[in-house]
């Protein structure tokens, strides 16, 4: 579309080079910085006393070839998937999709179908996630924070309490953890609400009642203290990127931190087992029972492990919260060193990620969720061998879990990319040379 006000040759000029580009958006921004230059170009020419027609003419020829600088600009701001995330993901399902059979579990049947069905669900929600443009939920943050609010307070009115906790069932045998799914929901809406003018000048009352007081009181009356740690976790780290004032970053962090603490305490099952985590031998048959076996698997299992599918009768949930230490079991020690390191690497690619966006709502995303979604590979590798406190979580990808928490982790994956193939269509403005 020529510009109002723009000569004509050079109105041309800027159309032939944005055929080349099929970043779209990027579209305004590129003509109004090859019109300056070409202005600036004119304006030589005129003072040496050429007409304006011909002025207009050698500063396009003096700009270049229209097609090499379409070309050069498509390849600068060209949308890249990090397709090596996505490797590491079907690594981890093949993993866990390969481990599963013929585990000495309950069900293992449905959970093998179980497993083909969400990971494959998940597969086409990540790609889906990852291949739409993130920045148009950014005005829609604070409607998505009603909704995720809205949604849990259907749950707490109409879903199933299992084991303490609120659930929501969508058939017989079909479980949807949307209160597990609702920490990731509260950190994108307010990841968002943070970079919008409504919020921005609200008072420190305001958003401690909207960003911790709220989900916080509806984390507890769903039953899951430990998902409004994990919430406060990522929330926290947020705050601590976001740039506002000190003294109310100060305070929410503090605030944060105070009613952490206090999810804690209040939590008896994870006090417990933190209590057992720190002297396993004092209660070997009771709080410290699992660490003691978890250990002893590990240990036994040599170099080379115990082969393909050795049972291991005195562990629960190996399945799922406990994968890790099946599979150093079953496969030895040499199958969790390169599990580790895997994850390593997985892990270090999304601190890349992190550290290659520049754009403001992309960076409070990612800041918000990468975190979490480390914690997430972090705390159950390092559980599993008893270096942190049981807290049942699954390792995303690579455990059997709630269909509702696996497609979380597939969609904030997918969110994540999405920011990434983002990255160079609004970053920091292209200086074009003039040859």
């Amino acid at each position: 579309m020529k510009q109002t006000n723009t000569h004509p040759l050079i109105a041309d000029y800027l159309d032939q080079v944005c055929r080349h580009v099929r970043a779209t958006e990027m579209h305004r921004r590129i003509r109004d910085e090859l019109e300056s230059h070409l202005l600036d170009l004119m304006d030589e020419q005129m003072d040496d006393g050429v007409e304006e027609e011909e002025a207009v003419r050698q500063a396009i020829l003096q700009m270049g070839d229209s097609a090499a600088i379409g070309k050069q600009l498509h390849r600068i701001y060209k949308s890249r998937v990090e397709w090596r995330l996505l490797v590491y993901v079907m690594a981890f399902l093949a993993v866990g999709l390969f481990t599963m059979y013929g585990m000495q579990v309950s069900f293992i049947e449905f959970k093998l179908d179980y497993y083909w069905f969400y990971s494959l669900l998940g597969i086409g929600v990540m790609l889906a996630v990852t291949f739409t443009d993130y920045r148009k939920l950014l005005p829609y943050s604070l409607h998505l924070y009603v909704l995720t609010v809205g949604v849990f307070f259907l749950i707490l009115a109409y879903g199933y309490t299992m084991n303490g906790k609120t659930c929501m069932y969508i058939s017989g045998s079909i479980k949807i953890d949307f209160v597990a799914m609702s920490m990731y929901l509260f950190l994108i809406s307010v990841a968002g609400m943070l970079l919008t003018r409504t919020w921005r000048f609200r008072s420190i009352a305001s958003k401690l009642t909207v960003f911790v007081l709220l989900p916080a009181c509806l984390f507890v009356m769903a039953g899951s203290f430990m998902d409004l740690m994990l919430y406060l976790f990522g929330f926290m780290i947020l705050m601590m990127y976001t740039k506002t004032a000190r003294k109310e970053k100060l305070y929410l962090v503090i605030v944060s931190a105070i009613v952490w603490t206090v999810a804690c305490l209040l939590d008896r099952y994870t006090l417990g087992r933190v209590l057992g985590w720190v002297q396993p031998t004092k209660d070997p048959l009771g709080k410290g029972y699992v660490y003691l076996e978890a250990m002893e698997a590990i240990r036994s299992a040599g170099f080379w492990g115990k082969g393909s599918n050795a049972p291991l009768p005195k562990m629960s949930y190996l399945d799922s919260d406990f994968k890790f230490t099946y599979l150093i079991h079953s496969y030895g020690w040499i199958a969790g060193i390169l599990i580790l390191l895997a994850v390593a690497l997985f892990i270090m690619r999304l601190a890349r990620v992190v550290k290659e966006v520049d754009e403001p709502y992309g960076k409070h995303l990612i800041v918000s969720i990468v975190p979490l979604f480390s914690l997430f590979f972090i705390w159950p590798l390092m559980m599993s061998t008893g270096m942190l406190p049981i807290v049942y979580l699954g390792i995303p990808f690579l455990s059997y879990g709630n269909i509702g928490t696996a497609l979380a982790h597939f969609a904030v994956l997918g969110l994540v990319l999405s920011v990434h193939r983002h990255r160079n269509s609004i970053g920091k403005p292209h200086t074009f040379m003039v040859k």
